[in-house]
């Protein structure tokens, strides 16, 4: 046979192959195709797609030597390692064919049949809640298998076949026989319990699978009632819809309690928190004036039982004004006397005293005196301790002369030194008196001050200058006095 003519005769199959394929027989029902496959085979395969060309592919190459085919019961020649054989005929498709190539030292077989193939497509009802796999052509009676994969949140609930359930498992075998859309369907497993706490501390959402188990959160808190529960009640087990359940409170009632420190005594006040608070009258007691309550009578019921403590003035038979607030906070109302000095008790120790506090007549006062760590940048020698002094009156920083008095600890050989700690400089302040556990001086500014027990060494060279001073008046006068005697005996 010519070139041009196995050229022309190999177009012609691959044609007559391709309509093989392309247009399936009239007698194909519900297969997706009907193909000849190759079952069993040694060093031999065979492509047919219908039509009387079968073509021969040999594993190896069997060389330019003519070979024999059998096939079909006849007897047929071929050359080379794929050939194309022309049968006569079809091949009928209700029986299997056995393929036999024999040549010079070689034999080779090949058993095919006719089989049908249906496509099985799977599919997801909603690809955010999960996927499916296992899409193919599949030889009938050849084992399918499918697989659903659900995505965080849902759980697969079954392959359905329009709106018929085709199984629940997972993965899915079945047997091909027939083409078969399969749409794996996903439910949500995860369910929402919100918190509407109505003015309550937040709890965060609960969000769990349906029919677990659920915990319920710490009950949350709001500033004067009390958590009555959850509306609708917390159920024990995850609901199948979304909830939101919402607490009730029920409001508390509290007491504002009055310490008159030995004034008259004033009823307490009880009343549902938040309820607006009418101050009583203001306490008396014998020899103070009535300076205010600590703390302050809040103007509406607070969220707790409080008591309240009178802050007297004394009025001395000098007429000084004494207020202690040792336990009284920070901050008082001045009264309004004609006493001129004002002496306040801090802390236990600690004292300020305004020489002219006529023009604090009804301000409110702010004296506050903290122990804090002696500055780094103050180098003072011995053993130091440093105060924050704080003094206001209606919000403003008081500049008017007075005495403080600091806690001191005397030492043998040391005497008082008070510094104000002025930016990153040091200057001494006046020291009125000091004994062994206090010291007094003068100041009129908020600072920071730093007492300390310094070494008396600087003092002991004019110390001893005043003493030989005073020994040579001593002894000029004696000698004078001797010898104003002598000269008048003389005489």
């Amino acid at each position: 046979m010519s070139y041009k003519a196995v050229l022309t005769v190999s177009a012609l199959f691959a044609a007559v192959l391709a309509v093989a394929v392309l247009v399936p027989s009239s007698d194909v029902s519900d297969a997706a195709s009907e193909k000849w496959i190759v079952d069993e085979s040694n060093g031999l395969n065979v492509e047919y797609g219908g039509g009387n060309y079968l073509i021969v592919v040999l594993d190896t190459d069997p060389g330019d030597s003519m070979y024999k085919v059998l096939v079909d019961g006849k007897e047929l020649s071929a050359k080379g390692k794929r050939a194309s054989v022309n049968m006569g005929e079809a091949l009928d498709t209700q029986t299997s064919q056995l393929v036999v190539v024999s040549g010079a030292g070689f034999t080779f077989s090949c058993t095919m049949k006719y089989a049908e193939f249906y496509e099985i497509a799977v599919s997801s009802s909603d690809e955010n809640a999960g996927t499916a796999s296992g899409s193919g052509e599949f030889r009938s009676g050849e084992e399918a298998t499918v697989t659903a994969t659900a995505a965080e949140g849902y759980t697969f609930d079954g392959w359905f076949v329009g709106d018929s359930r085709e199984s629940n498992a997972n993965p899915y075998s079945f047997t091909a026989s027939k083409d078969t859309e399969l749409v794996a369907h996903f439910i949500q497993t995860e369910r929402t319990i919100s918190f509407d706490t109505n003015g309550g501390s937040e709890v965060a959402d609960i969000v769990q699978n349906i029919g677990t188990d659920i915990k319920a959160p710490a009950n949350p808190v709001r500033e004067g009632y009390t958590f009555l529960g959850w509306e609708p009640a917390l159920p024990s087990v995850m609901p199948s819809d979304n909830l939101t359940v919402k607490a009730k409170w029920s409001i508390n009632s509290y007491t504002i309690t009055f310490d008159t420190d030995g004034g008259n005594a004033i009823d307490s006040i009880t009343g549902e928190y938040g309820s607006a608070v009418i101050a009583p009258a203001d306490p008396t007691k014998a020899g103070y004036v009535f300076s205010n309550w600590y703390p302050a009578i809040p103007g509406t019921i607070p969220s707790s039982d409080i008591t309240v403590k009178a802050v007297w003035a004394e009025i001395t038979p000098k007429g000084e004004v004494k207020v202690d607030i040792v336990d009284a906070g920070d901050s008082f109302v001045v009264p309004d006397s004609d006493a001129k000095t004002l002496t306040i008790s801090v802390e236990e120790g600690v004292t300020v005293k305004v020489e002219d506090s006529s023009n604090l007549k009804g301000a409110t006062v702010v004296s506050k005196v903290e122990e804090i760590a002696v500055p780094a940048s103050a180098d003072v020698g011995g053993s130091a301790k440093a105060y924050e002094f704080t003094f206001t009156a209606d919000g403003a920083t008081y500049n008017g002369k007075l005495q403080m008095t600091l806690p001191y600890q005397a030492e043998p050989g040391k005497h008082p030194v008070v510094y104000w700690q002025n930016g990153s400089s040091l200057e001494k302040m006046n020291i009125v008196s000091h004994n062994s556990t206090s010291v007094t001086f003068e100041t009129d500014h908020n600072s920071v001050y730093i007492v300390v027990a310094d070494s008396d060494s600087d003092d002991s060279g004019s110390t001893f200058m005043m003493y030989l001073c005073i020994v040579i008046v001593i002894g000029i006068a004696l000698a004078m006095l001797i010898g104003g005697s002598f000269y008048r005996r003389k005489a």
